[in-house]
């Protein structure tokens, strides 16, 4: 089961809950942004804004707000 954790957020501007990635859908989504910079990246060390007044689900790395550069969202299920 996904834990959820509070991080600053880069586009909220604000800490957020953050949530780890659900499915293999969003695992696929965060490698392959991540293995742009870093072949095998760990895909659970990235989180998804979980912001509910506001849909952002921008996505961070545990240790750094901003890791893409644009920031990266995570898409909507098809």
């Amino acid at each position: 089961m996904p834990r959820e954790k509070t991080y600053p957020c880069y586009t909220c501007g604000s800490d957020q809950p953050h949530r780890q990635p659900r499915d293999d859908r969003e695992r696929a989504v965060i490698r392959e942004l991540a293995n742009l910079q870093k072949p095998s990246a760990y895909v659970d060390d990235y989180w998804i804004c979980g912001r509910t007044d506001f849909d952002c689900r921008n996505i961070r790395h545990a240790w750094r707000v901003k890791p893409f550069d644009p920031p990266a969202k995570m898409p909507e299920p098809e």
